[in-house]
């Protein structure tokens, strides 16, 4: 985003910070530079269920829809946004083709991707959707890993486990025989890719092949 005078805020956080609560009104538009938001949605127990993980390039708010916030925002630490109105954004957009370009296209792509993972959901049991969430989050999310692998994301276990709607034992007991296998490594906090093709068929094979229920 380029910045023009105070229309654009620049915010860093050091710690893991709630951006955006249900039921909260604005204008306001968030754009990621660096790190990940944490999408979440209070369910009908009253607890918080993770829904989606936005990484750089990602744009989110109220703004965008111009209704109140109908999920929790919470931008992990070590995260760099920048924020500014609807109607700035707006008009970046008449001047900047590539940004009303790029925002449709991820909108899209952030819908087809819910879509599949909706789908995968009802029909698929837990090892399929926990192959193909950690593809789609490595091919849409990864960033250069830290810890000397292809990509990384920041996500533990436990926030995995949530996405792909399974328990914290059994998610981590598949992360562990993929750990073996060479697909993946991990750390308290982020999840390393060691090898993407290897990941991307296990997705598509498991997508197709015959499956025992978990």
């Amino acid at each position: 985003m380029e910045k023009t005078g105070e229309l654009i805020k620049k915010l860093r956080f050091l710690k893991e910070t709630v951006l955006l609560r249900q039921g909260d009104s604005g204008s306001q538009v968030y754009f990621i530079h660096a790190g990940y938001v944490l999408i979440q949605k209070v369910d009908y127990c009253g607890n918080l269920a993770i829904i989606d993980l936005y990484g750089p390039g990602s744009w989110f708010g109220p703004g965008l829809t111009g209704q109140d916030v109908d999920i929790q925002a919470t931008a992990k630490s070590g995260s760099e946004l920048e924020v500014t109105s609807i109607q700035h954004l707006n008009a970046m957009m008449e001047r900047q083709s590539q940004t009303h370009d790029g925002l449709l296209q991820q909108l899209a792509t952030r819908e087809s991707q819910l879509q599949q993972r909706l789908f995968l959901h009802i029909t698929a049991p837990l090892p399929v959707r926990l192959a193909n969430l950690l593809a789609q989050l490595f091919n849409y999310r990864g960033q250069p890993c830290g810890h000397g692998h292809q990509l990384d994301i920041k996500l533990t276990q436990s926030e995995l486990a949530a996405m792909a709607g399974g328990s914290r034992q059994t998610v981590s007991q598949k992360l562990k025989q993929w750990k073996s296998d060479g697909v993946i490594d991990y750390t308290r906090q982020y999840i390393c890719l060691l090898d993407q093709t290897a990941l991307n068929s296990l997705a598509e094979n498991q997508i197709y092949a015959p499956v025992s229920a978990s």
